[in-house]
């Protein structure tokens, strides 16, 4: 997981709906997604995100889900550390750029990026993101969904 310089225990209180006047909330999950295959770790910077996402549109078979973050909770570990835990699940059969998500067509999710949303999409905060490694990469099953849980230090 790679957690950018945004990214901070009191960035993570300021952003949680409820919490924060700033209007910017994480709320927000950019699951990627390729058909019929897996994706090798891709290195990409916070700076470089959002012309990442736009790139998926020409591709053959990537693209990704753009979905509410369904809960947060705030912890701590053993030592005192802050750790932010949120919860997605995957809805829809496209993606954004009109990509189909099913099984039908072998959807392996590779990474998740967490955002803290604005009002226009192409002004999100890019929080975190992490790439799931081959074996960890997740199929698209043949009926339901799938549910991501996220723990941030």
């Amino acid at each position: 997981m790679i957690i950018y310089p945004s990214a901070n225990q009191v960035f993570f209180r300021a952003i949680i709906p409820g919490a924060s006047d700033s209007g910017a909330k994480l709320d927000t999950a950019c699951v990627e997604f390729a058909n019929g295959r897996s994706v090798p770790p891709l290195d990409i910077s916070q700076q470089t995100l959002r012309g990442y996402f736009d790139s998926l549109a020409s591709t053959g078979d990537q693209d990704y889900l753009r979905l509410p973050i369904l809960s947060h909770t705030l912890g701590q570990t053993e030592d005192g550390q802050a750790t932010l835990t949120v919860v997605v699940a995957t809805d829809g059969n496209a993606g954004v750029h009109g990509k189909p998500f099913s099984a039908a067509v072998g959807s392996m999710i590779y990474a998740i990026t967490l955002a803290a949303s604005q009002l226009n999409d192409r002004e999100d905060i890019f929080v975190a993101r992490h790439h799931y490694v081959d074996l960890e990469q997740l199929a698209k099953p043949e009926l339901g969904s799938v549910m991501l849980t996220v723990t941030l230090l």
